[in-house]
């Protein structure tokens, strides 16, 4: 059976680290990520903090700058968030 998360909080608790992780695989710094999705570096900043949660758009536009899938970054995210509900 499916679990049920607010999406808000979901991402504004998980989509931090994938960001991050994502981000630091390709060994990109914030302000490039920021320049190359068009966002201030601070704004990045705020998402990888969760201090802000990504629209669909800004996701699409930091998988595609990250090189990979925004489905792929999403169901991360949700795996992180199911490992910590199983703990």
């Amino acid at each position: 059976m499916k679990k049920n998360f607010d999406e808000d909080r979901l991402a504004k608790t998980f989509m931090p680290a994938v960001i991050r992780r994502y981000r630091d695989a390709t060994g990109m710094s914030q302000q490039e990520l920021a320049d190359q999705v068009g966002i201030s570096k601070s704004y990045i900043s705020s998402l990888e903090l969760g201090y802000r949660a990504p629209s669909l758009n800004l996701l699409v536009k930091i998988a595609q700058a990250l090189g990979v899938a925004p489905g792929e970054m999403v169901d991360a995210m949700v795996a992180d968030a199911e490992k910590s509900c199983d703990h």
